[in-house]
């Protein structure tokens, strides 16, 4: 409830002057996953590697949303995004592919949410695995198939994963709404720069 008098501000319930700036600091603090989505995919694409990071990353983000959702804890999707891509750049750095350790983890994953029945729950749930699959496909045609689209494929993957994002956003289920923005607006926009890139080169 605000409260106006002659000559004076707005006041909110507390009777604090209404603050325009603090308003409008407000709205861009709560915009900070889209911030943090799009500083990754400027540097991603920046540094040369766009194709191959983008990979990487929609593996990983793939394989979060796997492994939250049979956690059944959406607020640890952070952790776990940071945890995998960091197990992913260390098997990248010594040479054995980060696919050699996802490949068990998202397995194992698997089995462990079909069994405890959480990949078996209706809606977004039971498509976990399913979105796992079709993005770990088309990654491994991606990285290890030398087709001359190869980073069509990654930059297809990405998009598609946007998609993933919106419905999870909307939804409000599996994953929280902050990475289910970041995760949108980095897929979308690696997406379109690695189309746009391979156009002009």
């Amino acid at each position: 409830m605000t409260h106006t008098s002659p000559g004076y501000p707005a006041r909110d319930r507390d009777g604090h002057p209404h603050s325009t700036v603090r308003r409008i600091a407000s709205a861009v603090a709560g915009r900070w996953p889209t911030y943090l989505g799009i500083a990754l995919a400027a540097a991603t694409l920046f540094d040369g590697d766009g194709g191959p990071n983008g990979a990487l990353i929609v593996t990983v983000a793939a394989l979060s949303y796997l492994t939250v959702a049979v956690l059944d804890r959406p607020g640890a999707v952070w952790l776990v995004i940071v945890v995998l891509f960091g197990i992913g750049t260390a098997a990248d750095t010594v040479g054995i592919g980060y696919w050699l350790a996802f490949g068990p983890i998202a397995l194992i994953v698997t089995v462990i949410g079909l069994v405890r029945g959480q990949l078996r729950r209706p809606g977004l749930y039971v498509l976990q695995a399913p979105q796992m699959l079709v993005v770990g496909v088309v990654v491994l045609l991606a990285e290890y198939g030398g087709l001359e689209f190869a980073g069509y494929l990654v930059a297809a993957a990405l998009i598609g994963h946007a998609v993933w994002d919106v419905a999870h956003w909307r939804a409000n289920k599996v994953v929280t709404r902050s990475l289910a923005e970041f995760c949108f607006v980095i897929d979308s926009l690696l997406g379109l720069g690695i189309i746009i890139l391979l156009v002009l080169a």
